[in-house]
């Protein structure tokens, strides 16, 4: 797992991966600025109340509620959005590392779209279910981490073997190894809480399941056996 880490990372200053990143980025942006003003409207339909401390307190409790959202909420969102453009990272590792596999077959753009926005809505949906877990200091780390450590080595690991499998083999090799998947979505989750590092730890996240997914195929890596 570290070695698929450590790959990832080698190949960072990768064109394909700036690309994608600046786009990730874009559109990262792009959706807060629209929820920002989605909220800042709803907000404005709350009723004002008698006592000026109550609102106050309820203006307190929603901003804070924002910005809690916008921290667990915006590594999750970017790791979504980047899996628009996994075909741009993975045919850039493989070309890199494994020009003697056979070529993936690209996933159609309506695809990735779809699972982008299936993945997003999960993550939403289940970090809203636990959100009050989040305002409990310590336990909130264990609870995200978990969580959302599960969600990304399944997501990450699924968007990478469809390029190259059906569904029922991804879902096999998903099971196999799951121990190993787990722990690797644990360490992404964990790198996408530190601040500018979880602006490419997606990246790094895809590139390094590419090399994961490789090793427990037995795919060859400029001329070597991977099984071992």
């Amino acid at each position: 797992m570290f070695s698929a880490i450590s790959k990832a990372i080698g190949q960072l200053g990768d064109p394909a991966f700036r690309s994608v990143l600046i786009k990730a980025l874009a559109l990262t942006a792009g959706i807060f600025i629209l929820v920002g003003f989605g909220a800042a409207e709803a907000f404005s339909l709350v009723p004002e109340f008698e006592y000026g401390w109550v609102n106050t307190v309820i203006s307190f409790l929603a901003g804070l509620g924002f910005l809690l959202g916008g921290f667990f909420l915006f590594p999750l969102v970017i790791s979504a959005l980047i899996g628009l453009f996994l075909d741009d990272i993975s045919d850039a590792v493989e070309k890199e590392h494994y020009p003697n596999d056979k070529p993936a077959h690209d996933v159609p753009l309506l695809s990735s779209i779809w699972d982008a926005v299936k993945f997003l809505a999960l993550v939403i949906a289940c970090n809203i279910i636990v959100l009050p877990l989040y305002f409990i200091p310590v336990i909130n780390l264990f609870v995200y981490y978990l969580l959302n450590g599960y969600l990304i080595s399944r997501e990450y690991f699924q968007m990478v073997a469809i390029r190259h499998h059906d569904v029922d083999e991804v879902t096999r090799l998903r099971k196999t190894n799951a121990s190993e998947l787990y722990l690797m979505g644990i360490v992404i989750a964990f790198a996408l809480t530190i601040p500018i590092l979880n602006l490419v730890a997606p990246i790094i996240a895809t590139a390094a399941m590419v090399h994961l997914y490789k090793k427990r195929v037995g795919s060859t890596a400029k001329g070597r056996s991977l099984t071992t």
